[in-house]
Parts: C-alpha cells; structure tokens; sequence
C-alpha cells in the first residue's frame, strides 16, 4: 500500500509520512472473501488429474473385451491377488459404470473442495492416494469373511472408502470455515448418523429379501436372525447419535449466532448445506431396499465395509498429525 505524504491517525495514534505496510502472508483470509477464490487459490492442476484418473481408468478397463475383463474378476472360490486388485476397475454394464463413476465424482469432488477450503489439502492427498492403493485388494479379501458363493466386481465398494472421509472433510470444514463444531465431535457424530441412515436401509433390504444361506449343504433362512441384529444395532446408534448431538449442543450455545455470521459469507454456507445433502443422500442410492436389480446385486456387506473403513483411517491420519509428533 502506498503511503500518503502526510500523517494519519490509525487506532488513535499518529503514523508518520513514508511508512510501509505489508500484510502478513500468514495472515487469515478476510471473511468476506468468496468461498471460490480461495479454492481456486489453494487448487492445483495437478490434484484435478489426479482425482481424474480414477474415471479415466475406469473407462479404459471398460473399453478391454469382455474375455480379458473376466478374467480379473474376483471369484470366492479362487481368489487371486491379481483379481483383488483388479477386480473393483472390472465393470460390465454402462448403467454400472455410470452410477459408480457419477458417485466417485460427487463424492471424492465435494470432499476435495472441503478440504482445500478448509486448508487440509495435503491431508486430502494423502488419504486419498493411499485408500486407492490399499482399499480394492483388502475389500476384495475382506468379501471372504462371508462364507458364499459367487464373483466380485465394480467400484462401488471403493466409493464408500471416499465416502466415509466425508464426515471428516465436512466437520473439518464446519469448523474452520464457518466455526461451529469441534471435529473430534462432530465427524463421529457424522459417521455414525451415516450409518444409522445405512443400518435402516440395510433393514428394509433383509426384510424385503430373503437372505439364506447354506448348513451343511442345505439352504436356511438367516432373514429374521439378521433383521433382529440390525434391529438391536439400530437403537443403539440412535442413543450414540443423541447422545453427541446433545453433547456438542450443550457445549456449544452460541451456535446460532455463528451460523448467522457464516450465511453471510459468500458460498460458504451453501457448500456446507450441499456437502451434507449429499451425505444423507448417499445411502439411498447405494443401499437400496431391493439389492436385486437384473443380474446383478448390490454388495451391501462391501458397501458398509468401505465406509467404515474409509472414515477410520482418514479421522486416526486426522488425529495422528495433530499429535505431538505427528506422523508425516
């Protein structure tokens, strides 16, 4: 800023003629700066062709014949490393590929932003090329621990892993953007509301579906065993949820005041408002009350598997970097 020639008076003291001012680049933004220019300022090229790559192979393994994509499907019954690497890229119908593809991009893109707005970019970058790199072979293992028959295939299941960092990225958002909340409150109290959502449409597909399986060869119906167990998980996750959100609410009064403050902020209430949409959103479309559709059938096991594997190590590499001697 160039000084004028004569003194002013700045916070009720003389300044003298010919001083410099610099603004301190470690400084907080203003809070009226519009949410998409400090996005576009903490973004790189480089973070959108990583977060594209993912689509641009998912579109190539697609394009390969039909032969040589069946031979990377994961199968029960002779699991191979190959296969459970490759096998969650594996996709044989457009509307599968789309839906997975569509959700990826949602998801892995809103929490982008969230945690670029929030100044939590390189955590971001982080969490995510590592659950690329780990999360398709130990999904793909872990559809062992259920003892069935059959093959495993498509994205979907890596899809929860990103939407399970959801509830981190829109906690952490919440509160360094908009000041409301505490992340080490707020984030469990977004997963397990999640999962509740998750746990109820679980429920609706078990009792709309029976579920057998098989007792030394012979098929029994395991439909009412499973629907009283998800019944009982159900309570319990509604007295958890309470119980956070009558803990952050009781700690946290002048909420409301703040929430008022952050509407005026220009987008930053609306990204949060549409990040959580999005949230709730999620386990409509990927735990439908009919798993069945056509030939192929919706892996709810994975599906739960991905998001609380997802949430896990994105809020233990939260915590660990905010330890005394962080981790990286």
């Amino acid at each position: 800023m160039t000084p004028s020639a004569s003194p002013r008076t700045v916070k009720n003291r003389t300044v003298p003629p010919h001083t410099t001012y610099e603004m301190d680049a470690n400084a907080s933004e203003p809070p009226s700066r519009p949410l998409w220019q400090t996005v576009r300022r903490r973004a790189s090229l480089g973070d959108v062709l990583l977060l594209s790559a993912v689509p641009i192979l998912l579109l190539g393994v697609y394009a390969v014949p039909t032969a040589t994509r069946e031979a990377f499907v994961f199968q029960y019954a002779s699991p191979t490393v190959r296969t459970a690497v490759a096998s969650p890229f594996v996709h044989f119908e457009r509307t599968h590929l789309l839906f997975n593809v569509v959700g990826y991009a949602l998801i892995a893109g809103t929490t982008y932003v969230l945690s670029v707005a929030s100044d939590r970019r390189r955590e971001f970058l982080i969490v995510f090329a590592s659950l690329l790199v780990a999360s398709p072979p130990l999904l793909s293992y872990l559809n062992l621990a259920v003892v069935r028959r059959g093959v495993a295939f498509g994205f979907s299941g890596v899809v929860m892993v990103y939407y399970g960092t959801l509830p981190l990225a829109l906690a952490a958002y919440a509160q360094s953007r908009l000041d409301l909340g505490d992340v080490t409150s707020g984030a469990p109290l977004l997963f397990f509301s999640g999962l509740l959502l998750v746990t109820v449409q679980t429920l609706r597909a078990v009792l709309g579906t029976p579920v057998t399986v098989a007792v030394d060869g012979v098929p029994a119906s395991v439909t009412w065993v499973l629907a009283a167990t998800l019944a009982e998980l159900l309570v319990l996750l509604v007295l958890v949820v309470a119980l956070y959100a009558l803990g952050i609410a009781d700690g946290d009064r002048s909420a409301r005041k703040r929430l008022r403050a952050a509407i005026d902020r220009p987008g930053h209430a609306e990204l949060a408002a549409g990040a959580l949409l999005l949230f709730l959103a999620v386990p409509f479309a990927t735990f439908p009350s009919d798993p069945v559709s056509g030939t192929r059938v919706f892996n709810l096991y994975v599906h739960v598997v991905g998001y609380a594997l997802g949430f896990i190590a994105s809020y233990l590499y939260y915590l660990l970097q905010r330890a005394p001697n962080p981790v990286a």
